[in-house]
């Protein structure tokens, strides 16, 4: 939706906005060249559900609350520290930054100290579809699924008209949308910021979710640039015991662009040409058919915000063997204690040494 706050707009675009949300409650056609068309369309749906841009919806003092179920909840335990690292940058007493399933329906928030703001009516158990609040920025996120933001008359309310709006989509473990992360304050306040702020949030949210998914699985994190393998920005990608790729993050998907792990199934072995071999860090490299290099790890954390926790090893070797990378990371972990590895591992100290004389017959010099 082209109705980004820093793009050049004309000085007379609050007006024009006005003037075309009267048009539609006119029964009148609305159109402007300098109005985004999908914005209009959201008017249009917004009224077709019986709103008017004077009607009080947002504080309305009878508005229908909602029970979140259990896959709310579970989205919610893993939003909670995004809302506050967002909070501590750009909240404040007008401020509330929220997460909405893909409902609509708010099932996190925090807010300022101020019960008078008109961001304070939105707590958990609100729906903020078109048809409850008409056009918001998480509202047209869902439906258009990407990042939109909206700045003053460009929400369909007129309660809305001093207030800005970011909101961008979360993405499930299985390629589906499962809600937005939105931010709402002062119109007067348009970082540039805040979006970036945002999309990186969503894409942590969305790491820890996968993660949680698949921890049965083995999870691995690829990128095309190896400064980039140890944090969120890094792809995530599930496969099973055969290689077979289950799942894939949307950051992985962008890079590996020519499949759809969700409706087709690929092997690892058809993606990658040649054996993986050494890179610094412990990274594995190796090349996928259309000559792009990718980089490697296997990841281990329980908590995966950072994406700090890795384990992977110097070794030319397939996907197949990262079970064996695995063990042979937490060993260097513990400091070589064999006993402690099998522990921590919940394995035989005859796998361990299994992997041991693997790695070792691979490679010139030992691990450990």
């Amino acid at each position: 939706m082209n109705t980004h706050p820093y793009s050049a707009k004309p000085a007379d675009y609050a007006m024009r906005l006005k003037e075309a949300k009267r048009g539609i409650s006119n029964a009148t056609a609305a159109t402007d060249p300098v109005i985004a068309p999908q914005l209009l369309e959201s008017w249009q749906r917004s009224y077709a559900q019986g709103i008017y841009p004077s009607d009080q919806k947002l504080t309305a003092p009878d508005y229908p609350l909602h029970l979140i179920d259990d896959h709310d909840r579970q989205l919610s335990s893993v939003v909670g520290d995004e809302i506050d690292a967002i909070w501590d940058s750009f909240g404040g007493e007008n401020w509330v930054v929220y997460c909405s399933n893909a409902q609509g329906l708010i099932i996190r928030a925090r807010h300022g100290t101020n019960p008078a703001s008109r961001g304070y009516a939105l707590h958990v158990g609100r729906r903020i579809q078109e048809g409850d609040i008409g056009t918001t920025a998480p509202s047209c996120a869902l439906l258009e699924q990407r990042p939109v933001t909206l700045v003053g008359a460009e929400h369909y309310l007129e309660e809305f008209e001093h207030m800005f709006c970011c909101a961008v989509p979360i993405w499930g473990p299985w390629g589906a949308l499962v809600g937005v992360i939105n931010i709402t304050g002062s119109e007067e306040f348009k970082s540039r910021l805040i979006e970036k702020k945002l999309t990186s949030a969503a894409i942590k949210i969305e790491n820890r979710l996968f993660v949680d998914i698949h921890r049965s699985n083995s999870v691995f994190k690829i990128h095309y640039d190896a400064d980039f393998i140890d944090t969120h920005l890094a792809g995530l990608v599930a496969v099973n015991i055969f290689g077979d790729i289950l799942s894939a993050t949307r950051n992985a998907l962008e890079m590996l662009d020519h499949i759809d792990p969700f409706t087709t199934r690929y092997n690892v072995a058809d993606l990658f040409m040649g054996n993986f071999v050494a890179a610094d860090g412990y990274c594995l490299k190796s090349s996928l058919k259309n000559g792009i290099v990718f980089y490697t790890k296997t990841s281990t954390y329980s908590d995966c915000g950072d994406l700090r926790e890795s384990a992977a090893a110097r070794v030319s070797s397939s996907l197949r063997d990262f079970s064996d990378l695995h063990m042979l990371e937490t060993l260097r972990n513990v400091g070589g204690n064999v006993s402690k590895a099998a522990k921590v591992l919940g394995v035989s100290r005859n796998t361990l040494y299994r992997a041991i004389r693997k790695q070792q017959s691979s490679i010139s010099t030992p691990l450990l």
